[in-house]
């Protein structure tokens, strides 16, 4: 496997085999298919994405719904993006999932700033961390990337959570692009073609039709590249929208009206991504993908953003959806 610019962690700060990917510091892994665990997983992976909205209120009604709906949903690995940490305080995904067995890490280095304390992102697993690489995209992303000790068949998984944090804008489809394009390479560059494909996580300010989601699947070339990656939503078939932001909820409606004078107004811009074939020798199929956090009670919701759920079948005979909280 390819030498990774990534942090050892432990099941909460083991030994480090390297620094973070800003000191450069380079370490050898084992091979993506080698076993790390003696478990096997015989049901389709469940991941993950969820934008929460940092310390907005109402917060405590907000965490208690996050933290019922994502209690229902029992997803292996989740991608956070808008999460939030105050110091000297426990970092808020750890709060919001206190209790559930999930090893967890987030951005932690940078400087102290109040975006920081609102946008942060965050991996959370039901499996041990083992090593991370945080890269400042240059569009204004980041992308946090985190190898997980995932059973059998999956072996060495690379799991990234990435967020934009001032691209949200509908002029400011060339900063998405150009985070696209980098994210690509970061991930290429610490992924294993030997191994289970890499799957990306995250909010990415952008529909299916725009340049940037149209670069990360395959249907065009930005900046004299090419690449290919499975958005889940369709892969799994879906023939509706899949809509993530929507002014069906009164706190996107808020922020719609205020900054795009829109008081109806609809997007799918939260995704989740798979590794191609193409790349990837490891077998993943996208078996379900759908929207959820989606539940409000009244009219609060655990979020001004919807989250996806998509089950991934790990071998050829896993192929059929749990049927999760359905």
């Amino acid at each position: 496997m390819k030498a990774l610019n990534m942090q050892r962690l432990s099941s909460h700060q083991l030994t480090r085999c390297s620094v973070l990917i800003v000191i450069s510091v380079v370490c050898q892994v084992s091979s993506g298919q080698e076993p790390t665990s003696p478990d096997t997983l015989d049901r389709p992976l469940r991941v993950l994405t969820a934008n929460i909205w940092n310390y907005a209120e109402p917060y405590e009604l907000r965490m208690k719904l996050l933290r019922e709906q994502i209690t229902a949903l029992q997803p292996d690995v989740i991608g956070f993006q808008e999460a939030g940490w105050k110091p000297k305080e426990e970092h808020q995904v750890k709060q919001l999932l206190r209790g559930m067995n999930y090893f967890i890490e987030h951005e932690s280095d940078g400087a102290d700033s109040k975006e920081r304390r609102l946008l942060d992102v965050a991996v959370a697993s039901r499996w041990p961390l083992k090593r991370k690489a945080f890269h400042s995209l240059p569009g204004s992303g980041k992308a946090l990337a985190v190898e997980i000790a995932a059973p059998q068949p999956i072996g060495r998984l690379l799991f990234v959570s990435t967020f934009g944090t001032a691209r949200w804008q509908f002029d400011r489809e060339l900063q998405r692009e150009r985070d696209a394009v980098a994210l690509d390479r970061f991930v290429r560059e610490i992924s294993d073609p030997n191994g289970f494909p890499p799957i990306i996580a995250g909010d990415f300010d952008a529909t299916p039709d725009s340049a940037s989601i149209r670069y990360l699947t395959g249907l065009q070339s930005l900046d004299g590249h090419s690449t290919h990656y499975y958005d889940a939503w369709k892969a799994a078939g879906n023939r509706d929208e899949g809509n993530t932001w929507s002014t069906q909820n009164h706190y996107a409606k808020k922020t719609t009206e205020q900054f795009w004078r829109r008081s109806d107004h609809h997007r799918r811009i939260d995704y989740i991504f798979l590794g191609s074939p193409h790349h990837y020798r490891g077998y993943a199929r996208v078996v379900s993908t759908r929207v959820v956090l989606n539940q409000p009670v009244g009219k609060d919701w655990p979020s001004d953003h919807f989250g996806v759920l998509a089950e991934i079948a790990t071998t050829p005979k896993g192929s059929e959806a749990t049927g999760i909280d359905k």
